[in-house]
C-alpha cells in the first residue's frame, strides 16, 4: 500500500492501460456477431472434453478421447493442455466465461511479469518499466493469436515472469533456501509451457528466454546465471517428462512435414519483418513475397507481432544522441553473449530464406523440420526489442517530471496505434460456440454423454464437407471422422480413414448428406472405431497405428465410448517417466509449501 500511495500516478496509469486493453480485445471474444476465431473449433471442444473427463475420472490421465476422429490420443497430443491452469477454468466455468477469465488473467500475467522483469531484473525506472509492460501487453502476437484461437500460445506470456524468477533466484540475498525456492518456481513455470500445450511454440519460447538471459549477461558482465537457468530448465523438463515422452511416441508415428514457407531475398524478409513488428502487417505483400507450397495464402494472424512504433522512436533518439553515451569495455563475457545473440539472428534469418546452405542445414534440425512457417520465429524478438529500447530510454536519465510526460505520450501512442488498427478480419470470424455453451448448461447431458455413432458429412459428389462446427459433434453423441486435428495434416491426409463402415444415410439438404455408423459393429473380427493406443504404443499393444478395437476388446471399447479408462499397455519408458514426473512434481511442491510455511512461522 505504501508503494501505491507513493506512486499513485503510476498505479492509476497501470489500471487505465489494463482497462483499455481489455475493452479493446474482450470485444472480440466473441466478436460483434457472437462468433469466435476459427481455431476455437479445436480449442473449445478439447477443453470441454477435459471438463467431461474430470467429472468422470478426476485426475486420471486422459490418455485418449472418443469425441474426435473416431478415437484419438489426447494426453499424448502436444497441443493438449489438460494439466494446465486454462483447463481448470473450463472445468468450473462455462466456455465463454472461462475464455474471458483466461484472457484477463493471462493479460495480467503479461503486464506484471514484464514490469517485474524490467524493474527488478534490469533495474529500470518504474515509469519506463510501465512502458515496457504496456508494450508487451499490447503486442499483436499474444492478442491476435488469442483472438483467432491459438490458445496454446497464451503460455507465451509466461516468458517474462519465468526469466524474472530465474534472475531473482540468482540475485536474491536470503540464503540457499530462498534461491532454491525461486529456481523451483521457475521450473514449474517452464514445465507449464509443455503441459499447457505450447510444445509447438517451444523453439520460440526457448530462444526468447535465451535472448533475455543473454541481454542480462551482457549488461551485468556475469555468466554465472547460466547455472540457475540450466537447473531450472532441467527440473522443468523432468516435471514434464511424462508429457514429452508420450508426445514423442505419438508424433513418431505421424511425422508431419510440409515444404517450408520461404522468402527469395533478404530485402523482402526485412521489409515484412519491420512492417509486422513496428507498424501494421501487410498480408498481401507477405503472400506475394513468399514461396508457399502448402496453402493458397496465409492469413494475417500468422504475421502479427506488433510491438508498435515506440521502440523505433527510442532507437532513433538514441542514435541521434549516441555521442553522449559512454560505451563500457567489451569484455570476453560480453563478447560471448553478443556472439550467441548474433548466431540466433543468423538462424532466424537464414531459416526463412531460400537458396542458402545455412538455412537448409537449420531446416533439417529436429523439431525445426516439423514446422513450415518459420516466419513465426520473428516473435522471439518481441521481448528483447522491448527491453533494449527501454534500457536505452533509461540511459537518458530524464528528470522525473519529463519522464512522466514522455510516459503519458508513449502510452497514448501505444493505445492509439492499437485502436486504429483495422480488425475487420477478426470481426469476420465464424466459429459459433453455441453448441458447446448449451451443452455445458445441461448437466444431465454431461453426466450421460457417450458416443453412440460415428458420422461424416459429404456433398452430392461424395466430397467431405468441412465445417467450423465439425468437432462439436460429440455433444450430440457423435464422433466425427473428418475432425479437426493438425497432427494428422490439415486435410487429415495422415489419418487412416478408409476402413470405416457407414450404413445410415440422412439427406440434410440438396448438397449436404450425413452418413452414420455403429462404432460397435463387428466385421472380420474388427469393430468400427479406432483403438487409440495403437497411435501411441503400437508395439506394446500388438497393433499398428490406425487399427480398430478387436471383437475380443468389446468391454474396452464400451468403456472408451462412455468416457472411461480402458485397459491398454504403455511402454517401459512411459511408465518410468510417469513416475519421474509425478515424484519430482510432488517433491518440488512439498519444498515450496515447506518454504512458505517456514517463512510464515519463523518470519524469515
Amino acid at each position: 500500500m505504501q508503494f501505491i500511495k507513493k506512486n499513485y500516478l503510476f498505479f492509476l496509469l497501470s489500471l487505465i492501460i489494463i482497462f483499455i486493453h481489455q475493452f479493446i480485445f474482450q470485444s472480440l471474444l466473441p466478436n460483434n456477431s457472437s462468433f469466435l476465431g476459427h481455431d476455437y473449433s479445436l480449442v473449445l471442444p478439447n477443453f470441454l472434453f477435459g471438463k467431461i473427463w474430470f467429472d468422470k475420472n478426476f485426475l486420471s490421465i486422459p490418455w485418449f478421447s472418443p469425441s474426435f476422429c473416431c478415437g484419438v490420443p489426447y494426453f499424448a497430443d502436444p497441443q493438449i493442455g489438460y494439466y494446465s491452469f486454462q483447463q481448470l477454468l473450463f472445468i468450473f466455468f462455462s466456455p465463454l466465461v472461462a475464455l474471458k477469465i483466461s484472457f484477463f488473467i493471462f493479460s495480467l500475467t503479461a503486464f506484471i511479469g514484464t514490469f517485474l522483469l524490467a524493474n527488478k531484473s534490469f533495474k529500470l525506472n518504474i515509469y519506463i518499466s510501465l512502458i515496457a509492460a504496456t508494450l508487451f501487453l499490447y503486442n499483436g502476437f499474444f492478442n491476435y493469436r488469442t483472438i483467432i484461437g491459438h490458445f496454446s500460445f497464451l503460455s507465451y506470456v509466461f516468458i517474462p515472469i519465468y526469466c524474472f524468477t530465474v534472475i531473482y533466484s540468482f540475485e536474491v540475498n536470503g540464503g540457499k533456501l530462498k534461491n532454491i525456492f525461486y529456481i523451483l518456481i521457475s521450473s514449474i513455470l517452464f514445465a507449464n509451457f509443455i503441459h499447457s500445450g505450447s510444445s509447438s511454440l517451444i523453439v520460440v519460447i526457448t530462444l526468447s528466454i535465451a535472448l533475455i538471459i543473454l541481454i542480462y549477461i551482457f549488461i551485468n558482465n556475469n555468466l554465472k546465471i547460466i547455472y540457475n537457468l540450466f537447473i531450472s530448465l532441467f527440473l522443468g523438463l523432468i516435471i514434464s517428462s511424462s508429457k514429452i515422452n508420450a508426445s514423442f511416441a505419438f508424433l513418431s508415428n505421424f511425422t508431419r512435414e510440409y515444404p517450408p514457407l520461404l522468402f527469395e531475398n533478404f530485402v523482402s524478409l526485412l521489409i515484412n519483418t519491420v512492417k509486422s513488428l513496428f507498424f501494421f502487417p501487410d498480408i498481401n505483400r507477405f503472400n506475394s513475397d513468399t514461396i508457399n507450397q502448402v496453402t493458397d495464402q496465409l492469413q494475417v494472424h500468422e504475421i502479427e507481432f506488433g510491438v508498435g512504433i515506440i521502440p523505433i522512436i527510442i532507437f532513433a533518439f538514441f542514435i541521434l544522441n549516441i555521442k553522449k553515451f559512454f560505451i563500457n569495455n567489451f569484455t570476453s563475457v560480453k563478447f560471448i553473449s553478443f556472439t550467441i545473440m548474433l548466431v540466433i539472428l543468423i538462424f532466424t534469418v537464414s531459416v526463412n530464406l531460400s537458396n542458402n546452405e545455412i538455412g537448409i542445414f537449420f531446416r533439417e534440425l529436429p523439431v525445426i523440420k516439423s514446422t513450415w512457417v518459420h516466419f513465426r520465429l520473428t516473435s522471439i524478438y518481441i521481448i528483447p526489442i522491448i527491453l533494449i529500447s527501454c534500457i536505452l530510454l533509461n540511459k537518458f536519465n530524464l528528470k522525473p517530471i519529463y519522464l512522466k510526460y514522455i510516459t503519458f505520450v508513449f502510452l497514448f501512442i501505444i493505445v492509439f496505434q492499437t485502436q486504429i488498427y483495422e480488425k475487420k478480419f477478426y470481426n469476420e470470424q465464424k466459429y459459433d460456440p453455441k453448441n458447446l455453451v448449451k451443452f455445458y448448461e445441461n448437466k444431465n447431458r454431461i453426466k450421460n454423454i457417450n458416443v453412440n455413432e460415428i458420422i461424416i458429412f459429404l456433398d452430392q459428389n461424395n466430397k467431405p464437407v468441412i465445417s467450423n462446427q465439425r468437432n462439436d459433434m460429440f455433444v450430440f453423441n457423435f464422433s466425427p471422422l473428418f475432425c479437426y486435428n493438425p497432427i494428422f495434416g490439415y486435410n487429415l491426409e495422415d489419418l487412416p480413414k478408409n476402413k470405416f463402415t457407414f450404413n445410415k444415410r440422412n439427406e440434410i439438404s440438396n448438397n449436404l448428406i450425413n452418413f452414420m455408423g455403429n462404432p460397435k459393429e463387428i466385421k472380420e473380427n474388427q469393430s468400427n472405431f479406432f483403438n487409440p493406443s495403437c497411435f501411441v504404443f503400437p508395439n506394446e499393444n500388438g497393433c499398428k497405428p490406425g487399427d480398430f478395437f478387436k471383437e475380443s476388446q468389446m468391454n474396452e471399447l464400451e468403456n472408451f465410448l462412455n468416457y472411461k479408462n480402458f485397459n491398454f499397455q504403455i511402454s517401459k519408458s512411459q511408465s518410468f517417466f510417469n513416475y519421474l514426473s509425478l515424484i519430482s512434481f510432488l517433491m518440488i511442491i512439498s519444498f515450496i509449501i515447506y518454504y512458505l510455511v517456514r517463512k510464515i512461522v519463523y518470519k524469515q
